[in-house]
This record gives structure tokens, sequence and C-alpha cells, in this order.
């Protein structure tokens, strides 16, 4: 299956640095926080396939979303980058960087390991209570929030839900492709390995968040096997949202990694 051109935006000077965003989330989620970066590379922000405005589609497996990453690659940048990819956008630059050595000049992810998640009950509730909303109605924002705390009691977690509804002319809808994360979720939840995949040899970064368990002691060996050279960070006080519970932090060590090296 041909790759999807991803939506993206693109802003700073500088080498390149490309982000990837996780699951329910958009490359408008990391704005703010790459602004910051802005002075000392040309930032990239994607949305993946089926999330934030990059097109649709049925099909959703991490094979599938490196190639549409490859796919901008070439025909935006120039030589090898770096790339930080958060969660399922980690696990996405990492199969990338292991098939595609020699587009990763540095690879960065965040809160997530080469590994198959037991997880993914929880963000198949969070699927289903999206698919409740009775979006037909002209219900508002606010409507809908209060709908959705009958299913999801974090306000926080509603909030960064509700990044992906779009309201024009009282017409609401998501922009993440419901369906196809429903029935994909499995696939999301995996770390495929192929004979094709090698091991990354290149400048590795894992940071995790202290107060998350997605980058776990057991780990170790896979972090070992394919990313050899990898390094690992922990923030303080800091859950699976690297960017929104420590901004400053997670600002301080991708500059220190990406300028010592």
């Amino acid at each position: 299956m041909a790759a999807l051109a991803l939506h993206h935006e693109q802003f700073g000077e500088g080498p390149d640095l490309i982000i990837l965003h996780g699951l329910f989330g958009s490359g408008n989620n990391w704005k703010s926080f790459a602004k910051n970066l802005s002075k000392d590379f040309r930032i990239s922000l994607l949305d993946l396939r089926n999330h934030g405005k990059s097109p649709h589609s049925e099909e959703m497996d991490y094979g599938l979303m490196l190639e549409d990453v490859l796919l901008f690659l070439e025909q935006k940048t120039v030589g090898s980058v770096s790339v930080f990819g958060h969660s399922m956008g980690g696990k996405t630059a990492m199969q990338l960087a292991m098939r595609h050595p020699k587009k990763i000049k540095n690879l960065i992810i965040g809160d997530i390991s080469p590994v198959v998640y037991k997880h993914g009950d929880g963000h198949r509730s969070y699927l289903q209570a999206l698919n409740n909303i009775p979006l037909k109605q002209g219900l508002n924002r606010t409507e809908i929030d209060n709908l959705l705390s009958q299913f999801i009691p974090e306000s926080a977690v509603r909030a960064f839900l509700l990044t992906n509804l779009e309201i024009r002319s009282n017409q609401s809808s998501w922009k993440i492709n419901l369906k196809a994360l429903e029935e994909k979720l499995s696939d999301l939840m995996d770390f495929p390995i192929d004979p094709k995949m090698l091991p990354f040899e290149g400048n590795c970064l894992f940071i995790a968040g202290s107060n998350s368990n997605y980058i776990q002691t057991d780990h170790q060996p896979a972090l070992q096997n394919w990313f050899p050279k990898y390094r690992l960070v922990r923030l303080k006080n800091c859950g699976h949202w690297l960017h929104v519970d420590q901004p400053e932090a997670l600002k301080k060590t991708l500059k220190y990694f990406l300028s010592e090296i």
C-alpha cells in the first residue's frame, strides 16, 4: 500500500528535528513546546496517519506509518535528521531507525520501549467513550465534555482527547479515525520485528517520566539489543506526557543531547 502524504508544519532554523506525536495526539499538541526549540532547530511537526489533519486510512500499523514518515523525509529534508518520537510516535521512530538507519542522525524516544504493551484496554475505553458521543445532535464542547465525564473522570485526559474535536457551523466531528484506531489498536500496542530490521547503531536517547511505568527495568535487554548505544534519562516529577509535565526539563535534555554529539 502506498505511503500517505502527512500533514505537517515546519518552522525555525538550524538542523532538522522531526517530532512524532503519540496516540490520540497531533503535531499541534507539541507546537508550544517546539516553538521554544525553533531558535536552534528547523522543527517539523507531523500528524501521523488517522490523526490531526493527515489522511485517514483503514490500514494502520508501524510498517505503514514508518513509510509515511520516510516519504516526508525524502520530500522535505536532505541527508540524515534527528527524530524525536513520543509514545506511538516513538515506536514509529524506532521502527524507522531499524529499517532505514542512514536517514536517522540522532534518535530520541519519549517514554516508550521496543516491546509489546498489554494496556490496550484503557485506550480502547477512550475510543468507546468517544464513539458514544452523539455528535449529530449539534452539541457544543462543554456538553460533549460533560458526556465524556461519565466515562472518563480525569479532566486532563478529557481535555487531551477533546483536542481532536472539530466544530464547524454547529457540525461536530472527530479528527482522528476512530474506526481504524479501534480495529488496529492491537497492532499499535505491538512492536513487530521482521528480518529486515537491524539494531540501530547510532546515537539514541530514551527519556522516561519518573512517575510513568512505560519504560521498565525488565525492558533493558530489548533496549540494549536494538539500540546498543542507548542512554536513558528519567525526568523527575513527570508522567507519560513529558512535554506537558516537564517541558523545560525536556527541552534542556533534548538540547544537551543534540549539542554534545
